[in-house]
Parts: structure tokens; C-alpha cells; sequence
């Protein structure tokens, strides 16, 4: 069963690097028409300052779902949400 909770919270953090890596390429790409279109520079930093305002931050309410699914509800709340920090600051930590 343990494995079976590992692969929830590794899925959650894996969709999450994937949503950063996606704002990434969406500013980048964002930058460069603004640079190299000057007649589109402000529909560009329009698209920037919205990939910008999303929040790529883990949402420590999935991860702790996460991590219940994964472990069957056998973690007491305390030990849950203490898990659940970890992973965000493993996540965050990774970025």
C-alpha cells in the first residue's frame, strides 16, 4: 500500500512541474513577439502579465487528498497535513 500513496503524491508533483514548465514556454514565447513584433509588443505583455498572474504554487488541499487517497485515510489529520507540508516544500524547493 505505501507505494500506492507514493505514486498519488509523485503524480500530483509531476502535473504540477508540468504546469510550470507550460507558463515557462508561454512567457517565453511572450518575450520574444514582444522583442521581435513591435506591433504586437502590447497584446505580448498582455499574455505575459496573465501566464504571470497564474498560480503555479502546489495546492496543499490536492496534496493532502493526494496523499489521503494514497494511504487509504489511515494517517491521522495532523500527520496528513504534515505530509502535505513536506511535499509543498519539496516542490518548492525543486523550482
Amino acid at each position: 500500500m505505501a507505494g500506492h500513496g507514493t505514486d498519488a503524491v509523485e503524480g500530483v508533483i509531476m502535473g504540477l512541474q508540468n504546469n510550470q514548465a507550460a507558463l515557462e514556454a508561454i512567457v517565453g514565447l511572450a518575450e520574444e513577439i514582444a522583442r521581435t513584433s513591435p506591433e504586437s509588443a502590447d497584446k505580448a505583455m498582455q499574455i505575459l502579465e496573465l501566464a504571470r498572474s497564474l498560480d503555479a504554487r502546489p495546492d496543499q488541499a490536492t496534496i493532502e487528498d493526494a496523499i489521503d487517497a494514497g494511504t487509504d485515510g489511515d494517517l491521522s489529520d495532523s500527520r496528513l497535513r504534515s505530509a502535505s507540508s513536506a511535499v509543498v516544500r519539496s516542490i518548492r524547493d525543486e523550482a
